[in-house]
């Protein structure tokens, strides 16, 4: 598309910014024991990392564009992941390129408990920069969702969309920011106060002091500074907090606890909080939907995928289910 062209509303892409890495899992009866010798249920590859994960969930819920942006690699390995994003239609034209070998990641899926545990190998695999970012043309999106890494490069892109933003006359032709904050660095939070929604990890928040919901929306609500972008108001808040549900504050710090329901079986938690994300950038922007209701309605989808593996079965998820 030309840069003078105006994608039409309904076409205006949702972008993730972010890593994509090699998943290689295997599923398991129990966790093994160390130094021991154990044949796994069955194993497989999956293209993995957040802003990936975003990506495929968001397909899955049929998000009619969405366009992953982050680094590519040129080597053999890669190209599992890349024919895998094309077939999802997954669009990753904006994409750098680097001959190093991608980040993967170990995973074992247990069986008889539900839960994943992630070794994770990255020899210095390269992130992005702003040169990167300034790349794509901003008619085209509508949000645009970043994994909390490189703030320096991102907080000067995330001002080029409010330059622009500023420029519209329309204020529903804006594009909204959303960060997922989980990295345990501090400087990261600096995403955050730029953003219009923040996902807030559980583990960043225990790290920052808090040990609930409420405490860490909160704090982090009050720690940030109102944004002239934002009609002077706060960024929204919400902050997962496993099994029990979400705490979510609104830009005007009304504060709302979202419970999530239980799931009767976990068959695979690899992925979950990226699918929960996904679904309530998904709620907020294609559906329509408030704070409170994009809340429940990512719990719903993410505990619909616990019950099966991988993401393909979301496509079929209903609301209500």
């Amino acid at each position: 598309m030309s840069k003078s062209a105006k994608a039409a509303p309904e076409q205006r892409r949702i972008v993730c910014v972010g890593m994509c890495v090699l998943d290689v899992i295997h599923v398991v009866e129990q966790y093994p024991e160390e130094d021991t010798d154990k044949r796994c249920l069955s194993g497989y590859l999956q293209r993995g990392g957040n802003a990936s994960n975003n990506c495929t969930v968001l397909r899955q819920l049929s998000a009619p564009q969405v366009e992953f942006l982050g680094m590519l690699s040129g080597s053999a390995a890669f190209g599992f992941l890349q024919e895998d994003c094309r077939k999802r239609n997954i669009l990753i034209e904006n994409c750098p390129s680097t001959g190093m070998d991608p980040p993967f990641s170990s995973v074992i899926l247990n069986k008889a408990t539900g839960s994943r545990t992630i070794i994770h190998s990255n020899p210095g695999f390269p992130s992005l920069e702003y040169e990167h970012l300034k790349r794509l043309d901003l008619k085209n999106y509508s949000w645009v969702h970043f994994e909390g890494r490189n703030p320096e490069s991102v907080l000067k892109f995330i001002q080029d969309i409010r330059n622009y933003n500023k420029k519209l006359t329309n204020p529903k032709d804006h594009i909204r920011i959303s960060v997922d904050l989980e990295k345990m660095k501090e400087e990261i939070l600096a995403l955050g106060e730029a953003a219009d929604f923040v996902f807030l990890g559980k583990d960043l928040a225990i790290h920052l002091g808090c040990n609930d919901p409420a405490a860490a929306v909160m704090s982090l609500y009050d720690r940030f500074n109102s944004q002239s972008e934002l009609d002077d108001t706060k960024p929204a808040i919400i902050c997962p907090w496993g099994a029990e549900g979400a705490g979510c504050v609104d830009p005007n710090g009304k504060y709302t606890f979202v419970p999530s329901k239980p799931v009767s079986e976990i068959v695979d938690s690899l992925g979950a909080g990226d699918t929960f994300c996904a679904a309530v950038i998904y709620a907020l922007q294609k559906l329509q939907k408030s704070l409170q209701e994009a809340v429940h309605f990512g719990h719903a989808v993410a505990g619909y995928k616990l019950g099966h593996r991988g993401y393909d079965a979301i496509k079929d998820f209903h609301q209500g289910k």
